[in-house]
């Protein structure tokens, strides 16, 4: 069952006070922000994903794992390549830089602000 923030706060008003005071845990309840508002177009995933391959492109040889190539001899005495690697971490870099705008820009930030929040209310508790 999921819980509306107004239902949080009614339940905490209602209870009997713990450690934490029930204005401490009605702040960090309506602290808490909810949905998104980024919005993500199909223009700005296509621009995402022209500047990967953009990136890739101009750094192709950046692509490949060179130790990982396999060769063999065939007819003719003619050297195939059988096996070429590839190189994911930079392909995962290129996608990471080219996707990270769509993040929030506060996102890795919310979590340290609210541990922060927590200890600060454990700290007036005690």
């Amino acid at each position: 069952m999921k819980i509306t923030k107004e239902n949080a706060v009614a339940q905490v008003q209602s209870s009997i006070s713990s450690i934490f005071s029930k204005e401490d845990v009605i702040n960090l309840i309506n602290s808490i922000e909810v949905g998104s508002s980024i919005k993500i177009t199909p223009i700005d995933i296509a621009r995402a994903i022209d500047k990967t391959v953009d990136s890739l492109e101009r750094n192709s040889q950046d692509l490949l794992n060179y130790t990982d190539i396999e060769f063999s001899i065939s007819y003719d005495n003619r050297i195939e390549v059988d096996n070429v690697g590839l190189d994911f971490d930079y392909i995962r870099e290129a996608l990471e830089n080219n996707f990270s705008d769509f993040a929030e820009e506060d996102y890795f930030d919310s979590d340290e602000k609210e541990l922060e929040e927590i200890k600060r209310i454990e700290e007036d508790n005690q």
